[in-house]
């Protein structure tokens, strides 16, 4: 064991080179984050675990494969995150917003914290429509506190314990639909995609925060107005880049400090759903219109040199595509499953669902997991036909997309937490 004043010394050193001591002592690994679900849409917002299992059916009547349910006592549109034994999630209205977090073994409700009240309230009042509410951004987890952001611009750091580190208000963003974008960490920093308004308007910004303090590492203005899309983070060409998407700019910036890295006009519309990076390949999608494949590898301006293939049929205007590398799978909000071979783009097949859909499909294992709006689980091989392996009622309405951790599967519906899974 290391001696308290040598560490006490390399603490010190730390400190002297401006390095985070979160980042060099605290954090957990790469095989930590990929063994959880630290964020929306999983490690590196994609959707995919491909070492993990989950469960293909459930009967919510006989308890088959049900390990638990859980009132969730705040309303919200946000998806779970799962860290060790832990499951949260988020939720609240006008009056209050709050973290709840649930055992992962036995459903139980650990605790449940408010952000606190601030000592100055100008009176704004955040666009919290019943679509989206007040807590539609996912929080997310470094393993060692979580972040939670909610539509009023109020930004909260807790301890696994419930405690609060830290909250900062950002301002009331003004965003028609309500604030959606989700949060991300990115070795000790926590990062913010805050775009608003219209793009003339110049209050649109990315920012990164640490962790630990709040302290603001770095921020950049953004030429852009509101959109829904959640940023994702990778490393590519050398490059650790932060991507992000809204009118009319899909763009990349320097997760380290911020700088831009490229940029592609490519986009209009509504843009809610989300990148997704997958066998060197980014792809991007224009609300209703295309699915576009891009290198990651470009400087400046890279409108006309690195966007690859383009497809149009089935294009999602609310869930964001999953892909394995070698295809790609997108889901519309009427239902229609299209899946794309995702080197050339050339579809490989479609199916209806014949009902609706809000949740964002997810890979895990060699399987796709899809969950209608009226709460059906569908699942079928992810492969270049079509086959439907499992339907499932799960009883209630689902909006938000689903983690997956340790062999299980949460869902949350619009009344309760949902463990899908061997007791």
């Amino acid at each position: 064991m290391m001696p308290p004043s040598a560490s006490k010394l390399i603490l010190s050193l730390i400190a002297l080179l401006g390095v985070s001591t979160a980042l060099a002592v605290d954090l957990p690994s790469p095989e930590d984050f990929n063994a959880n679900w630290p964020r929306f849409r999983g490690p590196g917002g994609s959707g995919v675990s491909g070492k993990g299992e989950a469960p293909l059916s459930c009967d919510l009547k006989t308890g088959e494969n049900i390990a638990w349910t859980a009132d969730v006592p705040a309303a919200g549109f946000s998806s779970p995150v799962v860290w060790g034994s832990r499951v949260f999630i988020s939720g609240g209205d006008a009056a209050k917003c709050v973290v709840m977090c649930f055992d992962r073994q036995s459903g139980k409700l650990l605790w449940q914290s408010a952000v606190p009240k601030r000592d100055s309230d100008t009176g704004d009042k955040a666009a919290a429509p019943d679509q989206s509410g007040m807590a539609s951004s996912t929080i997310a987890t470094d393993g060692q506190r979580v972040y939670a952001m909610f539509a009023n611009g109020d930004l909260t750091a807790f301890n696994f314990d419930g405690s609060v580190i830290w909250s900062k208000h950002l301002g009331v963003p003004k965003n028609p639909y309500g604030h959606a974008t989700s949060l991300l960490t990115w070795q000790d920093r926590v990062i913010v995609q805050f775009d608003q308004g219209e793009a003339g308007d110049k209050l649109s910004k990315l920012y990164a925060f640490d962790g630990t303090t709040g302290t603001l590492v770095w921020e950049q203005p953004r030429p852009v107005g509101a959109s829904w899309a959640t940023p994702i983070t990778f490393d590519a060409a050398g490059k650790s880049q932060l991507i992000t998407l809204a009118v009319p700019w899909v763009i990349s910036y320097s997760v380290n400090d911020g700088k831009e890295l490229w940029r592609a006009d490519c986009l209009d519309g509504e843009v809610t759903p989300s990148p997704v990076f997958a066998g060197g390949t980014l792809f991007v999608i224009h609300p209703t219109t295309k699915l576009q494949a891009i290198r990651p590898d470009g400087q400046g301006d890279v409108t006309k040199t690195h966007i690859g293939w383009i497809a149009e049929d089935g294009i999602p205007d609310i869930t964001s595509p999953v892909s394995n590398g070698e295809l790609v799978f997108l889901i519309d909000s009427g239902g229609m499953v299209t899946c794309y071979d995702a080197k050339t783009g050339k579809k490989q097949w479609e199916h209806d669902l014949e009902e609706p859909c809000n949740a964002s499909p997810s890979i895990i294992g060699n399987h796709l997991y899809l969950i209608t709006k009226k709460g059906t689980l569908i699942v079928a091989e992810a492969a270049r036909e079509f086959k439907e392996l499992a339907r499932s009622p799960l009883g209630e309405q689902v909006f938000a997309s689903p983690a997956f951790a340790q062999g299980k599967m949460f869902v949350r519906g619009m009344k309760h937490l949902i463990c899908i899974g061997g007791k």
